[in-house]
């Protein structure tokens, strides 16, 4: 008894020049089409007789020579990918402030370098890998009202930056330093977002906290980690931009400031958060990119409208005209005050 292919869905039809038993791929393949991604490139094949002249002197460097490479190679180059993640990418980091100016850490760690020798461990290593040591040379500096800890964050699809003085590094008991973080992150509006550090534990623990409370929140679609490659903090470029852009800048503000006052503003003082937060409104607000735009423009869709003023500068402003802190001489009392301005809450 034959069967009614028509009738019976388990079988079909051979197709035309295919012997029994063969699959047609392309009509059971549903993929049409694979993205472009990145392949090693082949080395150069070279002569024997160019081996023997390069052997000589192993100059200039050549890729397809073993000892060029494992003497002097470093590696593939870090390049700028053409395409941007689709979900934002926040990155976070550690910087200082001494009297020197903004330091990161492995520059804080030649300052400290002959605190930390007496100890019997080299400071860039005890720093950048956040041992007790560097952590307890940094406290001990801080205390002396030598060195200020910063947290950076930038995100890197708007280039919107923030900057903090942060009282320890990591995740505090009560959890100010994510909370900071995670009140830029919120500012900048995003339902998902990448949370980007290096590989330092007191950094890390403070991306999962930050992480954690984002996830929290109920507009937040989809709250991500990432990390570099252990020992390669270069592949987090975009925070190191952002520390570079408010170590001239805060450094600028702060001289002109200490010029107008004639005064030198140290490292302790407390005009120095405030002259932080106020370095970072700068930039997000007149850094004009290729596109015609600022970085506040990205997020707010409009320019900053508020009236910029002079950091420190002495200025009259206008009391409330309802709750308690209106009329606080009587209906007869001043409308206006006398006051300092420190930047926009």
């Amino acid at each position: 008894m034959v069967a009614d292919v028509d009738s019976d869905p388990v079988l079909a039809p051979i197709e035309d020049g295919l012997e029994e038993g063969e699959i047609n791929v392309e009509a059971e393949s549903e993929e049409e089409d694979a993205p472009e991604l990145k392949h090693a490139a082949n080395v150069p094949s070279p002569t024997k007789e160019q081996v023997e002249k390069h052997r000589v002197c192993h100059y200039p460097y050549r890729s397809w020579c073993k000892w060029c490479i494992m003497g002097r190679g470093i590696g593939r180059p870090h390049t700028k990918s053409t395409q941007e993640s689709i979900v934002p990418i926040v990155g976070m980091d550690y910087f200082y402030i001494t009297k020197e100016g903004v330091r990161r850490r492995e520059e804080l760690a030649k300052d400290l370098d002959a605190t930390l020798e007496k100890a019997g461990a080299p400071a860039a290593e005890a720093l950048c890998q956040g041992n007790d040591l560097g952590d307890e040379a940094v406290s001990k500096a801080r205390s002396n009202g030598e060195v200020l800890k910063c947290l950076l964050v930038r995100c890197m699809q708007s280039k919107n930056v923030f900057a903090h003085v942060v009282p320890q590094k990591g995740d505090d008991e009560e959890h100010y330093c994510a909370k900071l973080a995670v009140a830029d992150i919120e500012w900048l509006g995003r339902t998902k977002v990448i949370i980007k550090t290096d590989n330092e534990r007191a950094i890390v623990a403070l991306k999962h906290r930050v992480a954690k409370n984002l996830k929290e929140w109920k507009a937040m679609d989809n709250v991500q980690t990432e990390s570099p490659v252990a020992y390669e903090s270069q592949s987090n470029g975009g925070i190191e931009v952002g520390v570079k852009l408010v170590r001239g800048m805060f450094r600028t503000l702060k001289l002109c400031l200490e010029a107008r006052i004639g005064k030198y503003v140290s490292t302790g003082h407390a005009l120095i958060p405030w002259l932080l937060q106020h370095t970072c409104l700068i930039l997000n607000a007149k850094s004009r990119g290729s596109d015609g735009l600022t970085c506040w423009e990205r997020i707010k869709g409009r320019m900053f409208n508020q009236l910029l003023l002079g950091f420190a500068e002495v200025v009259l402003y206008k009391l409330p005209t309802k709750g308690p802190k209106a009329n606080p001489d009587g209906n007869m009392g001043t409308r206006w005050l006398e006051g300092i301005f420190l930047g926009f809450g």
